[in-house]
């Protein structure tokens, strides 16, 4: 450029810098200092240096030269755009706005950077005067790039930004909530055994009999708040049980019906339906993802339709995964509302994937119900039409075990016999489940830590009929004191306990051997069934 700047009197017009381009020097040479045809091969090979759209333009809007970029933008063979009116290659409607950058960068003399829209695609433009060496604008230099991708990228990584941020945001108060619900859990765990442990002595006659009952009702109603905070905050399942799934579907929504009245939900639920095994919180953490995503889709209110009923394996609708043979509860839920495209039908499941506008849902939803049903060797399937509702269907396994209720109303406790090595490092549970576990005729070795535990195991390895690990302590937890145990005796067995789900950790410590779990807070019955079912089995 110094060569052919030292040629001419000249000023330089420089492009904005898009990415992989550098800046261009754009030149007019004195009048009749230099031949026309090298004049003309200069912006040629000016323009085409740019990986945007160029065109040499005169002051009476015809094209004296541009690039092969600017071919491809106006769909005119290069050859043929010189001599043509630069307005008459613009898409419909871009015209105007060229007119009136033109005229300001004329009327100014600097250069002018706009975007315009034109066919659906999103322009970076920039008009560029060309001055004489008396300084009046003879020529005009345009750039033009298509940025819709570029932009689209930006919105999509913007969006990924804040998704990241908002799963990272939820990470941190999952794992807040995962402590607090774990030292919560350890209260609770503390309260039962201490009722446990008094109604084992109390007649059912006794006046604080009932007050004792109710007691150990908001006990589990306590359980099971922080059973959906670590849920929340550790994504597994917890133990499941027998249970009917009508009852939890009328009981969530009859809670959610009180939130949003302007919607009217319609029950048909078969009487004879199967129960299924589940985790009643996960479950209802399910139904009320479903209930909420119908009432989005019905913003001026609309109907609610729940149905159940019986179906085997052969309803399921084949979507390329295998699918376990046998029978299912089925619960439909259906609504009225704005209906789902095709494409957002394909996208429902996909963690983050949200039809709201940024900050009006984490997308979390139905990726997280979607979870919880698989979990429990489910499948959850939508089916939907635009302006015409929703339906989703949850197929749950069923079963014809009855729930721990109706197998055992009077229960009453089978003695046992056998030394327990108990480990927990809170010390209100390792005394109250000691108590616990004496009360059931057994005796027991306490120990406070994971080094207690192995220390006082050392000492007499076939001495214990069964060790009640304790999985979350500090220094040394329970998947290392589980390792050390087997390591000593390798036909130790071990009952894992925990307020945490039987999912991570506790699964992975459960798949090395361990021979049962037990979820904290556990009651008398529940400790007793779990010990005679280990050492004493039928």
């Amino acid at each position: 450029m110094k060569t052919l700047s030292a040629a001419t009197d000249s000023l330089s017009v420089k492009e904005p810098r898009p990415s992989g381009s550098s800046d261009c020097d754009v030149t007019t040479c004195k009048s009749g200092e230099q031949n026309p045809q090298h004049h003309e091969e200069t912006f040629r090979v000016l323009l085409n240096a740019t990986q945007n759209a160029a065109f040499l333009i005169d002051l009476q809007g015809r094209i004296l030269c541009a690039n092969q970029e600017a071919a491809l933008l106006t769909g005119v063979p290069i050859e043929l755009l010189p001599g043509r009116l630069f307005v008459a290659c613009l898409p419909a409607g871009a015209a105007e706005a060229w007119h009136q950058k033109t005229l300001e960068a004329i009327r100014c003399g600097q250069p002018i950077y706009f975007e315009d829209e034109a066919d659906g695609k999103l322009f970076s433009n920039s008009v560029h005067p060309v001055c004489s060496a008396s300084g009046h604008v003879v020529q005009l230099v345009f750039y033009s790039k298509d940025i819709t991708d570029e932009r689209r990228s930006e919105e999509e990584r913007k969006k990924l930004t804040a998704q990241l941020q908002q799963a990272q945001k939820m990470e941190a108060i999952g794992t807040l909530a995962g402590g607090m619900a774990h030292d919560f859990n350890n209260l609770l765990m503390a309260i039962q055994g201490n009722v446990s442990l008094i109604l084992f002595d109390m007649e059912a006659v006794h006046p604080h009999h009932r007050i004792l009952v109710n007691i150990e009702n908001l006990i589990r109603s306590g359980a099971e708040l922080t059973s959906k905070l670590l849920g929340y905050a550790r994504r597994g399942k917890y133990e499941s049980r027998p249970m009917a799934m009508n009852d939890l579907v009328r009981e969530t929504s009859e809670t959610f019906g009180r939130m949003r009245k302007d919607i009217t939900i319609a029950h048909n639920l078969a009487e004879d339906l199967k129960r299924i095994i589940a985790d009643r919180g996960q479950l209802e953490q399910v139904l009320l993802n479903l209930f909420v995503n119908a009432a989005d889709a019905m913003p001026a209110g609309g109907k609610l339709i729940l149905k159940t009923r019986n179906v085997t394996h052969q309803a399921i609708p084949f979507r390329g995964y295998s699918i376990r043979p046998g029978p299912y509860a089925l619960l439909t839920v259906t609504d009225t509302g704005v209906g789902m495209a095709p494409e957002t039908i394909a996208r429902i499941f996909d963690p983050f994937f949200t039809t709201k506008k940024m900050g009006r849902g984490t997308g979390l939803g139905l990726a997280s119900a979607y979870g919880i049903v698989k979990s429990h060797n489910g499948y959850i399937e939508v089916e939907s039409e635009a302006g015409k509702g929703s339906t989703f269907s949850v197929f749950l396994p069923a079963t014809d075990q009855c729930t721990p209720d109706e197998a055992a109303p009077n229960w009453k406790p089978a003695a046992g016999c056998g030394a327990i090595l108990l480990v927990d490092d809170e010390q209100t549970v390792l005394e109250v489940t000691a108590q616990m576990i004496e009360r059931l005729g057994y005796t027991v070795t306490q120990a406070r830590s994971g080094r207690e535990a192995i220390d006082r195991f050392q000492e007499n390895p076939d001495g214990f009929s069964l060790v009640i690990l304790d999985m979350i302590m500090p220094e040394m937890g329970g998947g290392e004191v589980f390792d050390q145990l087997k390591r000593i005796y390798p036909c130790v067995k071990v009952l894992l306990a925990s307020g945490y789900s039987m999912q991570g950790q506790a699964r992975e410590i459960m798949n090395r051997g361990c021979i049962g779990f037990i979820q904290k807070p556990f009651t008398l019955q529940d400790l007793s069934i779990r010990l005679q079912a280990i050492l004493n089995p039928a």
